[in-house]
């Protein structure tokens, strides 16, 4: 009998709901074929924009190229319903995730994480050997399946190493407590950034919690940048060489971090299990909680064996490499002084055109001022009831775009540069909604219509009228939340080509 409500996918039989959160549903469902019992993944949004479907893919492609390893969770299938949305058959891991395991039962024991570390390396090491970086471990996406043991999932945010097109990190990313420094300064994606994650997953499942960020959260752009900063404390009964280990994989500085997931794995592996298993009371192992489930401890022997003078060796290197990761991270707080990073409105002002009459009308002020200039004329977006929307004056690029919780920051880019994307409209914020939240304003019905395709390829100037509709892609720009207490009270519609990073414009003519 299927769980009324449920969405109907041929071939199985939804049983009930696993979790939900804002982005989708997880179901309990059964796989009539082989009378399977499975996790049904249903994404709430529809596959409408290219952007979508490029993540959904990835997903599907980056987890089912490591179904196999015994510490990654399976994907058996994907589709998307007949209403447009996406959903994905995984395997089923009854035992929940270990942000599960920590909120119930308290910070896990030293032996048990130093071995779910050399688990969750070894599996990160082995999609960093297929190009596949995951870009978002933490404790809620690492799952106990029916036999005890761990397995990484949840690749919605995994993209290719040196992949092209898609650099923009969205509101569904970056989990500020994991996420590696270099991340909030927009740097490419890279192993090392996972290795970064995956230590500060383990040094939370010993802590209770992340390593740095304070309990009630931080979605300031400069706060998370000093917090970075901040040394990684001792943990009261935790060897000093396990936190030597994992202070080597959060080093700032992605060049003064443990090389790779495999070198972290060897490194864990490296410490001898006499030097773990004393130094706390440890908690009940993790095991599996579902029917028929075998009782197996996540805490078995790791599979990479090391002999102690090659575990001593280490200890003392990396005992040097946190005395030098101090000195660096004093350099990078002065040297991060004058950090790119800048906000979404670099130009603070709330002063537009409004659409008016046809003949060209132009608000023509000094950029020192950080006044914006725009012009109705041949500007479509100017046509827009109840926008009061202009088009830029002169062309506006940008990289890739970070938004945290609605937070939003983006390096201006010169338009001669490569850049992903371009503003084809400016606009006043809506008076109902006087905010510097994109969650919130990219939902509004006017700024719905305004940032829009059709708007979009209506504001196309030369070769680029030639690029098909369903290549682009479209974000909203608020003003950064300085800008906003500063008194900027405009956004912008930008546009780009889908996997078409590069220098030049759409909208305007290059300068």
């Amino acid at each position: 009998m299927t769980e009324p409500g449920a969405p109907g996918v041929p071939g199985y039989e939804v049983l009930g709901i696993l979790g939900q959160g804002g982005f989708g549903v997880v179901y309990r469902a059964r796989q009539l074929a082989v009378r399977r019992e499975v996790a049904l993944k249903v994404d709430n949004r529809v596959l409408v924009s290219e952007r979508d479907r490029r993540r959904f893919m990835r997903e599907v492609t980056s987890a089912g190229a490591l179904s196999g390893h015994p510490h990654v969770a399976d994907v058996y299938d994907a589709g998307v319903l007949g209403d447009g949305r996406p959903y994905m058959v995984l395997e089923l891991c009854p035992g929940g995730s270990l942000a599960d395991r920590l909120r119930e039962r308290g910070p896990l024991s030293p032996d048990e994480v130093r071995d779910i570390g050399v688990r969750i390396a070894d599996a990160l090491a082995a999609a960093h050997a297929a190009g596949v970086l995951h870009r978002d471990v933490k404790p809620a996406n690492i799952l106990v399946n029916g036999y005890g043991m761990v397995a990484l999932s949840d690749f919605g945010l995994a993209t290719t190493a040196h992949a092209e097109g898609d650099m923009s990190v969205t509101r569904e990313s970056l989990t500020p407590a994991f996420g590696p420094p270099e991340a909030f300064e927009l740097a490419e994606p890279s192993p090392a950034g996972d290795v970064y994650s995956l230590c500060a997953t383990l040094y939370a499942l010993l802590n209770g919690r992340p390593p740095r960020f304070p309990e009630g959260g931080v979605v300031n752009i400069a706060m998370i940048m000093a917090l970075h900063r901040r040394p990684v404390p001792e943990i009261p009964g935790v060897p000093p060489e396990l936190t030597a280990v994992l202070r080597a994989g959060m080093a700032s500085d992605p060049r003064r971090r443990i090389p790779s997931a495999a070198a972290l794995r060897d490194a864990l592996s490296a410490i001898a299990a006499s030097t773990l298993s004393g130094s706390r009371d440890a908690p009940a192992p993790v095991h599996a909680t579902g029917p028929g489930a075998r009782a197996v401890s996540a805490t078995q022997p790791p599979p990479v064996a090391r002999t102690h003078s090659q575990s001593g060796l280490y200890i003392v290197a990396a005992g040097l490499f946190a005395l030098l990761l101090t000195v660096g991270a004093a350099i990078m707080f002065h040297e991060g002084q004058n950090s790119p990073i800048i906000g979404v409105a670099p130009v603070p002002s709330g002063q537009v055109s409004q659409a008016g009459p046809v003949s060209p009308s132009t608000i023509a002020t000094e950029v020192s001022t950080g006044q914006v200039r725009t012009t109705t004329a041949n500007c479509p977006a100017a046509a827009v009831a109840g926008a009061e929307a202009a088009c830029g004056q002169e062309a506006e690029c940008w990289g890739g775009i970070v938004s945290i919780a609605g937070s939003v920051t983006v390096k201006r880019r010169g338009c001669e540069e490569t850049h992903s994307w371009e503003t084809f409209a400016v606009a006043k914020l809506p008076v109902d909604t006087i905010t510097y939240d994109m969650n919130d304003l990219e939902v509004h019905p006017v700024v719905k219509k305004l940032c829009s395709m059709p708007v979009l390829i209506q504001s196309r100037y030369g070769t680029a009228k030639a690029i098909a509709p369903g290549k682009w892609m479209i974000s909203v720009l608020p003003p950064s939340p300085e800008a906003f207490k500063e008194g900027v009270r405009i956004y912008r519609c930008v546009g780009g080509v889908v996997g078409r990073d590069r220098p030049g414009t759409y909208f305007r003519p290059l300068t």
